[in-house]
């Protein structure tokens, strides 16, 4: 049987003419013009089911590899860049932002992504004071009216929020509900000494309508959906749900009648928002139900009831044919944004194939989504993020991306939300309605998922780039960047680091930078000093190269039955090619040591690949049997520079670089 040679039969294998070892084996090479050895910086590998369908600009091959982004419009939560379970919509998300707009580019300069407008204080009460109350509810008129409630006061603005003045309503108690039909004006106020009210402005003047529910908590809530008033009340045992005409109406004190309820549910919980879903009325309830509520033949009539375990439905939405709802978890201040459908089941309307948009966790604050609102494109709730700003979120529709929006001095619930001019109005319960400017945000940031090419292995980060708009005057972007994952969550970390500090021009320079680790977080700044004009950046950009020390060698190895060693006559062992080819087929896919003997090397790794063998003729006339072993690895001990080459020992060894 013809043995391989190996560290057990062989004492000094360069005497030999061995040039190298893979774990116990001795190998001869088979190098030559065209077959080089070759030891390069090992690139990125993507899986056959990882998708890599980046931006044009991401993962080319000319230095390097290329982490970029050109589009932020599918929006955030995305906390790693390269997943190998990602989808399509991974290129155009992000991490996080602050006072910058992600959904809108410009007509004028296509896409990009620039400050916010700030929100002005308009003080509702005058004198810079903020509510008295936390019962602040918010319609709008037909006429472009505006109307909020403060405990039992009752403002108006009739020049789209900008004054306010007080109206006299006779309120006896605090307002619990405001719904606007047409230019008419319904609300509700809870119990107290007296009875609780439904109140009407009939465009000229004010009216208590009814008196019922003396007891308890009395009128809980009013909403207008399809052309019905849709009234909550408190007995004291029973939340109850009515759907009353407001259209040629002769209000009575009986008209709120227990018995003529649409369905009801225990006092411990409320309604808390309702809308027109098209073929319903939905009716959100804190006791975690959202109920359906349908026309048939001028009656309206209980036609289903969807139930969220373990959540209370603070708010809810519908438009293009899908429902979104605000929660708060049962057991702790946790604040969620769900979408889901709705459907028809046994002639009962329910809502299926729930979907988790966005879930916030903030310690010591209650985020809970308590008030919606549809755009045109939009869809919009309030979340209060800490003691002192209170945030709007944008899902965007034509994504299905969610981000912050404008944002808002003080902390509070947001219960109201219109838009007036192209302006957006927003009330923040217990602190004061608060009006979108033409002023842009001073500053704003954007945080990049972290990206680390789909291997958990270190990369030295050489460059970055930024591509803008012509600066304007007064502004400035600055692209930073940190090597630590944890910073995803802490934007204003000491560890990031400025790559650029771009005052003007469009950038679109590489600047270096010198960071070996495995991730990298960017984050975009964006400043504006005078509040006229705002940056605009169009794309950002980092490169990486392998690590030397992270490479793949691949080495042809001659496997002819033909033994040549220095200063002896060639010796032909027959089968020995054969023996040795198995023994390397053997190899592969396992952990082996490489070592080379000239110039030392030594690689520990896997073997990729061992090609088929290759019959060639040299020009001395002998023929040559050789396969290509590839293996992929870790440099050991002393970094060598290395390059291909004909032979061990000749010419001067360089780094391939990553990509190349």
């Amino acid at each position: 049987m013809v043995r391989v040679a190996s560290t057990s039969n062989v004492r000094n294998p360069k005497r030999y003419g061995y040039d190298c070892r893979l774990d116990n084996i001795y190998l001869r090479t088979a190098v030559a013009p065209g077959r080089e050895l070759s030891i390069a910086s090992s690139d990125v590998q993507a899986g056959q089911n990882i998708n890599v369908k980046q931006n044009p600009e991401d993962f080319t091959s000319n230095l390097g590899r290329i982490y970029s982004r050109n589009n932020f419009s599918s929006g955030q939560g995305l906390d790693t860049a390269h997943r190998a379970d990602g989808n399509e919509d991974d290129v155009n998300r992000f991490w996080d932002s602050s006072g910058i707009d992600v959904f809108h580019g410009d007509d004028e300069t296509s896409y990009n992504i620039h400050l916010l407008y700030t929100t002005a204080d308009k003080n509702v009460r005058g004198s810079s004071t903020t509510f008295s109350a936390s019962n602040n509810y918010l319609a709008q008129t037909t006429n472009g009216h505006l109307w909020v409630t403060d405990g039992t006061a009752l403002y108006k603005s009739t020049n789209n929020g900008e004054t306010w003045a007080a109206e006299t309503t006779g309120a006896t108690h605090n307002f619990t509900g405001i719904a606007a039909v047409g230019n008419r004006i319904f609300a509700t106020t809870a119990n107290g000494t007296s009875a609780s009210q439904l109140l009407e402005w009939d465009g000229s003047a004010w009216a208590a309508r009814t008196t019922a529910q003396t007891s308890a908590s009395g009128l809980t809530g009013i909403w207008f959906a399809k052309g019905m008033l849709i009234i909550s009340a408190d007995d004291g045992e029973l939340e109850r749900v009515w759907a009353i005409t407001p259209f040629g109406q002769t209000w009575a004190a009986g008209d709120i009648a227990d018995a003529d309820a649409l369905f009801s549910f225990e006092s411990t919980h409320h309604v808390s928002q309702v809308v027109d879903a098209g073929a319903v009325i939905l009716v959100a309830s804190t006791n975690g139900d959202i109920y359906s509520v349908k026309d048939q033949a001028g009656t309206f009539l209980l036609k289903g009831q969807t139930n969220i375990p373990f959540e209370e439905v603070h708010s809810i939405a519908a438009t293009e044919g899908i429902v979104f709802f605000g929660t708060k978890e049962k057991s702790r201040d946790v604040g969620r944004f769900y979408t889901a459908e709705l459907v028809v089941a046994d002639d009962l309307y329910v809502l299926a194939n729930r979907q988790l948009v966005k879930e916030w966790v903030i310690t010591g604050q209650d985020t809970t989504p308590h008030f919606m609102f549809t755009s045109r494109d939009s869809v919009y709730c309030g979340i209060k993020e800490s003691g002192t700003e209170t945030n709007l979120w944008r899902y965007y529709l034509p994504t299905g991306g969610i981000a912050r929006d404008l944002k808002m001095t003080g902390a509070g619930f947001v219960t109201g939300i219109t838009n007036v001019a192209g302006k957006f109005l927003t009330v923040v319960s217990g602190v004061d309605v608060f009006k979108e400017t033409s002023t842009y945000e001073s500053t704003g940031y954007l945080i990049l998922s972290a990206a680390d090419f789909y291997t958990a292995e270190s990369k030295q980060f050489v460059g970055a780039e930024i591509s803008t708009v012509n600066l304007p005057d007064a502004t400035n972007v600055s692209l930073q960047y940190s090597t630590k994952f944890e910073d995803l969550d802490n934007p204003a970390a000491a560890t990031y680091s400025t790559a650029i500090n771009q005052l003007g021009g469009i950038g679109d320079e590489e600047k270096q930078i010198a960071e070996v680790s495995r991730y990298i977080v960017g984050k975009v700044v964006l400043n504006s000093t005078d509040g006229v004009s705002t940056p605009k950046v169009k794309s950002v950009q980092f490169r990486a190269l392998a690590r030397p020390e992270l490479v793949v060698a691949q080495i042809p190895i001659n496997i002819s039955d033909r033994v040549e060693r220095p200063g002896r006559k060639p010796l032909k062992v027959k089968g020995l090619g054969d023996a040795l080819y198995n023994s390397l087929r053997s190899k592969e896919g396992d952990s082996v040591t490489l070592e080379l003997f000239q110039p030392e090397e030594t690689i520990r790794g896997v073997v990729e690949q061992i090609s088929y063998p290759i019959q060639t003729n040299e020009a001395v006339g002998s023929d040559t049997m050789y396969a290509i072993i590839t293996v992929r690895g870790t440099r050991q001990g002393t970094v060598e520079e290395v390059t291909s080459i004909h032979t061990p020992g000749i010419a001067s060894w360089g780094i391939m670089r990553f990509g190349a």
